[in-house]
């Protein structure tokens, strides 16, 4: 029996995930032994980008756990040295959802110069865009934070991401979805990565157990979006979808404003999902995405 460390940062939705992979990891492999390991801090190691991805690698690289658990949204796109990408588990709802107080239960009931609370540029800029007359505030803190926030009535409603809520059982707060032809999501947003030494084959035979392929294949075509973009997720959305075997995806890239936004789409075999993904890229661009994303 081997003894195989998880490693995850400390948040409320990352020990979340990280129970949940475990206690998958624990039914299909249950002769072996699956233990939490909380990384503080963002650490960073020698040619790793210094941010909260570099502490879990540095853990990787130093065989202080075997598995790494990310939000996928924040892992770049370029492998590591001597790291892989081992799966990519179920996703979670990719969409946005509004939480709000009583009688404040979707985004178009909100009257003129309602306090609607975002916590990232791109929701700003697609809101500023939809509706100039509400009040953007800035989120800050964790959901309980956000949550604590909206019940004190420093808001009328707030944007979170619904996988999270949904991964911390808080389906039940959840007023409205929003659709996706008002926000798109961060590219990955609702999904997790599994990462491990490129020389450890169990921990990798370990991590594929939780492999979805339809995750893995929207999750990647908007990646290479955004890749072939080259740039981060700041303002850059994208979402597909997966219809019997058709992948469907949506990207766009904005100005901070919200003066300007650039949307685009495109259809084919999910297998061409990476393909897809950077062919929509070069559309953006030549729509005028250049511009905005160097503005």
């Amino acid at each position: 029996m081997r003894s195989i460390v998880i490693g995850t940062r400390g948040s409320p939705i990352a020990l979340s995930q990280a129970r949940w992979v475990i206690s998958r990891l624990k039914e299909e492999w249950p002769d072996n032994e699956f233990r939490l390991h909380t990384i503080a801090g963002t650490g960073a190691v020698q040619g790793l980008r210094g941010s909260r991805v570099d502490a879990l690698r540095a853990a990787l690289l130093s065989e202080k756990i075997d598995i790494a658990l990310h939000h996928l949204r924040d892992l770049p796109m370029s492998s590591a040295a001597d790291l892989e990408l081992a799966s990519i588990p179920r996703r979670l709802e990719a969409r946005d959802a509004l939480v709000g107080r009583s009688g404040f239960k979707s985004l178009n009931a909100l009257p003129a110069g309602a306090r609607l609370g975002v916590s990232s540029a791109l929701r700003r800029a697609l809101l500023l865009s939809y509706r100039p007359d509400l009040t953007l505030l800035e989120l800050t803190g964790d959901i309980d934070d956000r949550l604590e926030a909206l019940g004190a009535g420093e808001f009328d409603a707030i944007i979170l991401p619904a996988g999270d809520l949904q991964q911390l059982d808080l389906r039940h707060r959840i007023d409205e979805i929003i659709p996706s032809d008002i926000i798109l999501p961060a590219p990955a947003q609702g999904a997790m990565a599994l990462e491990v030494r490129v020389d450890d084959d169990i921990a990798c035979e370990v991590a594929y157990t939780l492999q979805h392929r339809p995750s893995d294949d929207r999750v990647t075509a908007e990646r290479a979006f955004m890749d072939g973009l080259k740039a981060h997720a700041g303002l850059v959305g994208a979402l597909a979808t997966l219809t019997d075997g058709i992948l469907a995806l949506e990207g766009c890239v904005a100005a901070a404003d919200g003066s300007q936004i650039i949307r685009a789409s495109i259809e084919g075999d999910a297998d061409e999902a990476e393909d897809l993904g950077l062919e929509l890229a070069q559309d953006v661009l030549a729509r005028g995405g250049a511009a905005l994303l160097k503005g």
